[in-house]
């Protein structure tokens, strides 16, 4: 049997605290996956990366009084520990504020520019009067249109998972000073995932195996027609106005890639990065049929990963996942999705500190997880 060529990651952990136990469990699953790949005496690269940048980094950032590169940077530094502990081995560990994902993600929105799937439009967003300035989703909160979830940020439900825009929520307040925002014009650029091309496209590669049975139940939602004859799902929303700490936009002053746009790529940026440092040919790896990549993912951010992302890589003339993982969430007693930011979050660090067995914990968890996206 032929050795395999594999790129494999996990969800990039946001740079605005230190890791909890469901990233760790996360990073456990797909270590156990990788060692027994080379076990069978395939190539694998195993990567990561700090997702640096949006709106709560800035936030959090100020509130330190340091700048978003050195708060992701502190960030950055206290995540060998945990990896070490739990005995996670990713060949590269690297940054989306990295220079090779700022030229990588303005390569992918050229490319899909020049494929005739960018278009600027104006739209209202809202503005904060107090603060005088134009509210970034995570800047906003409201009651999700679609579950009616309370306390919900303004670009997706941590509930139901829904995708909308922050204009979409019901009672908004502004994040930043609690004040009713206003709604002002202001000119913004979209990845037109609506074209006939684009679904055509994603139809096919959600139904190749690429997905789980579940969590293809759940995106076919987004692809089929509604009642009107139009997708559900509409065209995605790839800026955000200044301030904002990301990847400025060519030829547009002022205007930055949302956070989820330039976070996926930070996967191959990472990958490059690793490449770079053994003194192998990133471009030539990327461009082999032979190559084959998969993700490691939480159910919270599906459509991210198996509609925008793939489309992305299709659309700019690159490779596509040959899988998505997608594992459950880690729940509490009530089956309430933990939480740090509801307090029910559990730090891995307390685990080794009260030393316990690692390999206890990576037993536990390789015997509950499952190929299914099932809650544990």
């Amino acid at each position: 049997m032929s050795q395999r060529r594999l790129f494999v990651t996990t969800a990039l952990p946001y740079a605005n605290g230190h890791f909890h136990i469901g990233h760790i469990m996360e990073y456990i699953q797909a270590d156990i996956w990788v060692r027994f790949q080379r076990m069978q005496g395939n190539e694998v690269h195993f990567v990561c990366a700090d997702d640096a940048h949006g709106a709560p980094i800035m936030i959090a950032a100020d509130k330190a009084g340091k700048t978003p590169q050195q708060f992701v940077a502190d960030i950055a530094a206290g995540r060998k520990p945990y990896l070490d502990g739990f005995h996670i081995a990713f060949d590269n560990w690297h940054s989306t504020d990295a220079p090779e994902n700022h030229e990588l993600a303005q390569q992918i929105y050229r490319d899909l520019k020049a494929n005739g799937l960018i278009e600027t439009r104006t739209i209202e967003q809202f503005f904060d009067p107090e603060k005088n300035m134009f509210l970034h989703d995570r800047f906003i909160k409201g009651e999700c249109p679609n579950c009616h979830a309370k306390d919900q940020y303004g670009d997706n439900c941590e509930v139901c998972g829904k995708v909308y825009s922050p204009t979409e929520l019901i009672n908004p307040y502004s994040a930043l000073s609690g004040a009713k925002p206003v709604l002002k014009n202001s000119e913004h650029f979209f990845f037109k995932l609506s074209d006939p091309r684009c679904l055509a496209f994603l139809d096919q590669w959600t139904q190749s195996g690429a997905v789980q049975p579940e969590v293809l139940n759940k995106i076919s939602e987004w692809i089929e027609p509604g009642e009107d004859g139009k997708p559900k799902m509409g065209d995605w929303d790839i800026s955000r106005d200044a301030p904002y700490f990301g990847i400025e936009i060519p030829d547009a002053p002022g205007k930055y890639f949302y956070v989820w746009l330039d976070a996926p790529v930070g996967y191959l940026a990472s990958l490059k990065n690793w490449f770079g440092k053994k003194g192998l040919d990133f471009d030539a790896f990327m461009a082999d049929p032979a190559t084959e990549q998969f993700h490691f993912i939480g159910k919270d951010i599906i459509t991210f990963h198996t509609l925008f992302w793939p489309a992305m890589l299709h659309f700019s003339g690159r490779k596509v996942p040959n899988a998505v993982f997608v594992h459950g969430f880690l729940t509490v007693n009530n089956g309430e999705k933990m939480s740090k930011s509801r307090g029910t979050g559990l730090d891995p660090m307390k685990y080794l500190q009260l030393g316990m067995n690692p390999e206890w914990l990576r037993y536990y968890l390789a015997a509950k997880l499952s190929a299914r996206n099932e809650d544990i």
